[in-house]
């Protein structure tokens, strides 16, 4: 008994390439992707962020905040706008003022001093007069935004009168620390050193050079 013959094979069923995908399919897989992607990112950055350290200062710029926390006492000192004005002697006495209430929180704790000039003081030949020492004080505010200004007659501590005095508004427990401060910001010792304010104390014991 003979079988029926087999029907021919249809050579196009092998050739016919697959069926496409839709494209609503097509878009959500797109759509999942971009999804992942996003996140993968986000959490990357994330992790920067949080495992980023800064090196070499005793004092960091709180993210997102107008002022500078202080290592030494744990305070903050806000930030300030520039010194304005044409008078420089009306420019340091306002600025002066402004500081005040800043500076007497630091009376009897270890600062950093970091410039005392004064109409007519001679340094490595250049003579200062009261635009040179706004210029000076100008100087220590943008590398220093935390730098306060006082006038020397204003403390017992110091033992002339007449200087525009910066310090730096951080706080340290001894007056090494203060000027191990100094030798991180790689200011020369003339420049830098550990200062105490005092309403009653004279100047003996309350600077300590580098």
């Amino acid at each position: 008994m003979s079988s029926a013959p087999s029907a021919p094979s249809d050579p196009s069923r092998h050739d016919r390439p697959p069926p496409r995908a839709t494209a609503p399919a097509v878009a959500a897989v797109v759509a999942s992707l971009l999804v992942l992607a996003s996140a993968l990112v986000v959490f990357l950055l994330r992790d920067t962020l949080t495992t980023r350290s800064v090196e070499g200062r005793p004092y960091a710029v709180a993210s997102g905040a107008a002022g500078i926390a202080t290592a030494g006492s744990g305070t903050t000192t806000p930030s300030r706008g520039p010194i304005a004005g044409t008078d420089p002697v009306a420019a340091l006495t306002r600025q002066a003022a402004q500081d005040r209430s800043r500076v007497e929180t630091f009376v009897g704790q270890w600062i950093p001093q970091i410039s005392a000039k004064a109409p007519g003081l001679v340094v490595d030949g250049r003579t200062f007069d009261d635009a040179a020492v706004l210029a000076d004080v100008i100087a220590s505010r943008d590398r220093f935004p935390q730098a306060l200004l006082l006038r020397s007659d204003d403390y017992t501590s110091f033992r002339r009168g007449g200087f525009w005095v910066t310090v730096v508004g951080t706080s340290f427990p001894t007056p090494q620390a203060a000027n191990a401060w100094c030798d991180q910001q790689g200011l020369a010792p003339d420049d830098c050193f550990a200062k105490r304010l005092s309403h009653t104390e004279g100047p003996q014991g309350n600077t300590v050079p580098r």
